[in-house]
């Protein structure tokens, strides 16, 4: 280093320039760590500079590999270094030349990151537009629905279902291998869709471990192939997710209001589309939660993020059994009203289930198996509860028997 020189009233640029600056932030150490640290401490000026001049080279190192390849990448940092041994075995001589070709050099290279990040950036949006514009085709089936194109599409017999995509890509259906050929099969923006009807449940094995259970009346979009630098799927439902850990390629979950990032972990998400309120419970690991209002909240486990556009994001503790019982077949209460239970065998079963005013107060506790018919799960319900159910146009009602038995009875357990 160059004891005389004056590096108060650099700029970015020039330390861009500096051979001692490049050296140091290539090869730090104790003494070069220190010496610009007490330079920013000193100078609040040269300190925001220095900033500007290290956030340039790290987006430098950090250019995604899909838009300049590493040994682009190795080539311009062997520019600087040839240009630094240079510099500092010829400082004399050589100093006009460095500086000129140093110069060039640092052009370049500022076009060429501000040109990459702006594809970069582009790229992410039209990505982020291309899986959540994919849109649920008009078609009326209780069957679970596998599509893979315009002109592919497969219909799932059975409650339950299980999809499976080897490392190699190759996908089985309960055990079935598929054909997955079609015209745009190895297109990037070619996306799949598993369509869940009400009262079923499916599942997929991604070829990189991940695991996504679906709940009823809820489908998922994936790309055909995963991109190298991320992982990204839409859903519109209920989901719960066991993410394979890949630090190079984060999973991201996509909703109509959220993305949710995360590594590796295990969490349940409720997004139905006509629901204003939608919910992230973490079971282990991290997640990092962004919505359209540009709010971000980092998760931890056993807790559960609430969002709407009115109230914004809400976090308080849960028993996550209770919200992820039902990928094993079972809805779980403790102590849950019996409104609130029979929303949701609403929303999973398809069906209109309209609970009288009187019973609002009484709480259940205990299991349903949502394996059984919706009219066997209700007579489960109301063993204990003083009620009656009828149906009609196609609604299911459930109305008190009498008002003295339900004071008799406004805590129930034991289903």
């Amino acid at each position: 280093m160059d004891s005389k020189i004056d590096y108060n009233n650099y700029k970015a640029d020039s330390l861009l320039n500096d051979a001692y600056f490049l050296e140091s932030e290539q090869h730090p150490t104790p003494e070069s760590i220190m010496f610009w640290d007490k330079l920013a401490q000193e100078n609040k000026q040269l300190a925001k500079e220095i900033a500007i001049a290290r956030n340039f080279l790290h987006i430098l190192r950090h250019v995604p590999k899909p838009y300049l390849p590493q040994q682009k990448v190795d080539s311009i940092w062997k520019c600087i270094s040839d240009q630094n041994r240079l510099e500092i075995q010829n400082k004399r001589k050589r100093r006009i030349l460095y500086r000129t070709l140093a110069a060039a050099c640092i052009v370049v290279f500022l076009v060429s990151g501000w040109y990459l990040q702006n594809i970069y950036q582009t790229s992410e949006c039209m990505e982020k537009s291309d899986i959540v514009a994919v849109k649920k085709p008009d078609v009326s089936t209780n069957q679970t629905l596998l599509i893979l194109s315009e002109k592919k599409q497969i219909a799932i017999q059975g409650k339950e279902s299980k999809l499976h995509y080897n490392q190699q890509g190759k996908l089985n259906v309960n055990s079935q291998t598929i054909n997955q050929e079609t015209e745009n099969d190895k297109k990037k923006d070619t996306y799949n869709q598993l369509i869940v009807p009400a009262g079923k449940r499916s599942s997929i094995t991604f070829s990189d471990g991940t695991r996504i259970w679906l709940s009823a009346s809820s489908r998922v979009v994936y790309p055909v192939e995963f991109m190298k630098n991320k992982r990204e799927i839409y859903v519109e439902g209920e989901a719960f997710l066991d993410v394979y850990h890949d630090k190079s390629r984060p999973f991201i979950v996509k909703t109509n209001k959220m993305d949710i990032q995360v590594l590796g972990t295990t969490f349940n998400v409720c997004a139905y589309e006509k629901e204003n309120i939608q919910t992230v419970v973490l079971v282990t690991g991290k997640v990092e939660v962004k919505t359209n209002n540009n709010e971000t909240k980092t998760l931890s486990p056993n807790n559960l993020l609430a969002y709407n556009d009115q109230q914004g994001i809400s976090v308080h503790p849960v028993d996550v059994q209770e919200y992820i019982a039902w990928k094993d077949g079972f809805y779980q209460f403790k102590k849950e009203r019996l409104e609130i239970i029979t929303k949701k065998l609403s929303k999973y079963y398809g069906k209109t289930i309209i609970t009288d005013k009187q019973l609002a107060n009484i709480t259940c506790s205990g299991k349903l198996d949502l394996k059984e018919e919706l009219d066997d799960v209700l007579h489960t319900l109301i063993q204990t509860v003083p009620a009656q159910i009828t149906e009609s146009n196609e609604k299911i009602y459930i109305n008190a028997v009498s008002y003295t038995h339900l004071r008799a009875h406004e805590t129930l357990s034991d289903l």
